[in-house]
């Protein structure tokens, strides 16, 4: 199977300020730690450049 080297564009903003409501701060922290898993699991990307892996001959003999 042909290999490729694909490049990828994060769409990554610099800083993002939340306000939460919580009753204490450890639950600030586990509603926090929530959005930012959150917005890595909804990272926007695109896809700048695929390209096959070049192979010598002599490697498949």
């Amino acid at each position: 199977m042909p290999e490729y080297e694909v490049k990828l564009k994060f769409h990554i903003f610099p800083y993002r300020k939340f306000k939460v409501s919580a009753k204490d701060e450890e639950e600030a922290r586990e509603l926090a730690s929530a959005q930012a898993q959150h917005i890595i699991d909804t990272l926007d990307f695109s896809i700048t450049n695929i390209k096959a892996k070049k192979y010598l001959m002599d490697k498949f003999l």
